[in-house]
């Protein structure tokens, strides 16, 4: 794909306000690279994560990231699926850290091939980090999934803009190995709130996050789908924090955001950025939520628990003698 190409052509399936939202960053960091010097020719991932809200799309950046490291314990012998991987921050930086193998599925084709344009640029990376166009739901219904082929998944804030959870996460159990461990990173309402009408607008139709549920519901759903062990935590006071930071820094640097991107985009950021911060301040919050597949020698037990075991010998306590 010629540099610049999937600038061109950007993806409108998803339409609204997410198209706003993302696809504007692959022209943004086309232009970010051309004043480091560095639009053409070989990257490291540190050139990628000067970039920021450009390379990582979630909340905390590449500490989140590292979170994920430590909270799954990756290292150089497994391989991670990224459920709706942007523009391949993530992939890049976990797989650089640890030397694990990535593979990232993403529904937006443009931010996809630029993801795999970009990684291809750092040689450390070759033949360890791919990804995917589509939806995970049609990929591992069509098994361009393998089954059972990944050792850990992760997702960080995506789950939010897909519909159908329950067909999401029996993607997700379906490509995971058995044992194997995940960590999602989504918003949530926070314990014991219910959303306005108007949180329930800016949600759907400025978020395009149609999936928001308590965190009760989520581990219920998680539970429905197979996974076990699961553990919640609440990440809705950092999340509050930190989207009021980004608000007022963006609307701080108004004058070279403009210089950069144009005014039209840093409008409709200004005004998402609003929104979700008005969110934080209401009733949404935010999860880290963990857990895994059951095992093999997990279902082993289990099958052996079902069974009915009870003494049917007798008593053999002197040689040659049994009491029935």
């Amino acid at each position: 794909v010629p540099r610049g190409s999937v600038a061109r052509h950007l993806s409108s399936e998803r339409g609204g306000m997410t198209e706003a939202m993302y696809n504007w960053r692959v022209a943004a960091v086309e232009n970010a690279l051309k004043k480091m010097g560095k639009e053409t020719g070989p990257l490291s991932v540190s050139d990628l994560t000067k970039l920021g809200h450009l390379d990582q799309y979630h909340y905390g950046g590449i500490e989140a990231n590292d979170h994920v490291i430590q909270l799954l314990g990756i290292d150089e012998t497994v391989h991670c699926l990224d459920v709706g991987s942007g523009i391949g921050g993530p992939g890049r930086y976990i797989a650089s850290k640890t030397g694990c193998r990535v593979t990232g599925v993403e529904l937006q084709a443009d931010i996809c091939k630029a993801g795999q344009i970009l990684t291809d640029r750092v040689p450390e990376l070759v033949g360890k980090v791919h990804f995917k166009i589509g939806d995970i739901i049609a990929l591992s219904k069509n098994k361009e999934i393998p089954e059972e082929s990944f050792d850990h998944f992760l997702s960080l804030l995506v789950f939010l803009h897909i519909p159908d959870r329950e067909a999401l996460l029996k993607a997700c159990f379906d490509a995971t190995k058995k044992g194997g461990t995940f960590l999602i990173e989504d918003f949530a309402a926070k314990p014991g709130a219910s959303f306005s009408d108007q949180e329930k607008d800016g949600l759907l139709n400025v978020v395009s996050a149609p999936t928001v549920t308590t965190p009760e519901q989520y581990v219920l759903d998680l539970q429905k789908a197979g996974f076990v062990d699961i553990q919640v935590i609440d990440l809705s006071e950092q999340w509050q924090r930190w989207t009021k930071a980004r608000h007022d820094l963006y609307a701080e640097s108004k004058a070279e955001t403009v210089s950069m991107h144009g005014e039209e985009i840093f409008n409709s950021r200004l005004k998402f950025y609003k929104v979700v911060m008005d969110l934080f301040e209401g009733n949404l919050g935010g999860v880290r939520i963990t857990g895994r597949k059951p095992g093999n020698l997990e279902a082993r037990l289990h099958a052996g628990r079902s069974k009915d075991l009870q003494y049917k010998g007798g008593v053999n306590v002197v040689e040659g003698k049994i009491y029935k």
